[in-house]
């Protein structure tokens, strides 16, 4: 059985663990070959590493890459860089913009900064998420500054993102509130159903667990249907605010649960709190992070970020390995400069767009 690697989860533990180029080797021959190397031309065990650092021979001359598959193949910089560049990635509840990401690994050029972060964006993407189950959440938000003239969701320049959120349910015995430190600590440790304790009667709460999220055209029933259809299990209690488009989800095999709006825009009461606060960290994250400075066509990328970061802010260990591509997560074409820069016209590259497992990716 193979003893899995540990992974740095503060500065200090990062630096003891990789203080100089050969650990970071070490370390991404043992993820790779957790077993022992097996050339895959001619099955040899021996080898050794080549002068370049990023390969390794066997005694028959086979050369194979240790970065292939990964957001490290054919890259220049050292695995150092990458290895800090995934921790950053992995670690920081805000994120990190391109701009700090080039001044804390010290390079040069804004440009390489920006496409390294977009990699290990793409690698922490999981394309075979399973769907939300039980009671989910549903509304869609507008991203992008003030367009005036343009009330509703008629969202001129802006972005519609559809968003879900599924309601997990705990026993708390803390005797606090959802978001105080003494829960905070309890849900670093684990899930907060595994520790309800202690000698206060527990009492029920509710937190947002797992979120999608996904850039829409626009907010038609054919739209907003074939979202939560994508991403939430049949059966489920989804609600909703009175919008027309979600009229028809009955019909899918959803109990449809509606909260409608007031004219004066107050709260939507009980039922869409959950979904309101996804809403809005989103929109303080892009904000207080990226300063609001994010290209439409690049945005699936950060709502990918965003939503790996919520769906795993109380299990961060896993994310080291999957933004280096070092994960069982599946293999990606390889991002390259011009792949990204070429988005916007059209290019071959697309930013991931998870989706649950058995669903058929749509053809656009």
């Amino acid at each position: 059985m193979t003893v899995p690697l540990p992974v740095p989860g503060s500065l200090p533990e990062f630096q003891r663990m990789f203080p100089d180029e050969d650990a970071c080797r070490k370390y991404l021959f043992a993820v790779r070959w957790p077993s022992g190397f097996r050339c895959p031309k001619c099955a040899s065990e021996t080898a050794w590493w080549r002068k370049d650092g990023r390969s390794v021979e066997c005694e028959r001359k086979h050369v194979t890459s240790a970065t292939a598959g990964t957001v490290m193949h054919k890259t220049h910089l050292p695995l150092l860089t990458w290895f800090y560049g995934a921790f950053l990635t992995s670690t920081l509840t805000p994120g990190i913009s391109a701009l700090q990401f080039a001044r804390q690994l010290g390079l040069s050029r804004y440009e390489t900064a920006y496409v390294m972060l977009h990699k290990l964006r793409s690698g922490l993407v999981d394309p075979d998420r399973t769907p939300l189950r039980g009671r989910v959440q549903v509304d869609e938000a507008l991203l992008g500054g003030e367009t005036p003239g343009r009330p509703g969701r008629s969202h001129g320049a802006k972005a519609i993102v559809a968003v879900a959120v599924e309601i997990v349910g705990y026993q708390d015995t803390t005797g606090r509130k959802p978001g105080g430190g003494h829960v905070d600590r309890q849900l670093r440790e684990g899930p907060p159903e595994q520790h309800a304790r202690g000698d206060k009667p527990a009492r029920r709460r509710e937190r947002a667990g797992r979120v999608r999220l996904e850039v829409i055209p626009d907010a038609s029933a054919a739209t907003l249907e074939d979202f939560v259809s994508r991403h939430v299990a049949p059966g489920a209690t989804v609600s909703t605010d009175g919008w027309s488009g979600y009229g028809g989800l009955e019909g899918l095999g959803y109990a449809h649960k509606v909260v409608k709006q007031s004219r004066k825009g107050k709260s939507t009461g009980q039922y869409l709190p959950m979904v309101h606060l996804v809403i809005s960290n989103l929109k303080r994250t892009l904000l207080g992070t990226h300063k609001g400075a994010i290209l439409p066509h690049h945005l699936p990328a950060y709502l990918n970020e965003f939503a790996y970061r919520f769906n795993r802010r109380f299990w961060k260990a896993p994310s080291f390995l999957r933004a280096l591509g070092l994960s069982a997560a599946p293999r990606r074409p390889r991002l390259e400069y011009k792949r990204l820069y070429a988005v916007r016209k059209g290019g071959d590259w697309q930013h991931p767009n998870p989706r649950p497992s058995g669903v058929p990716k749509q053809t656009v």
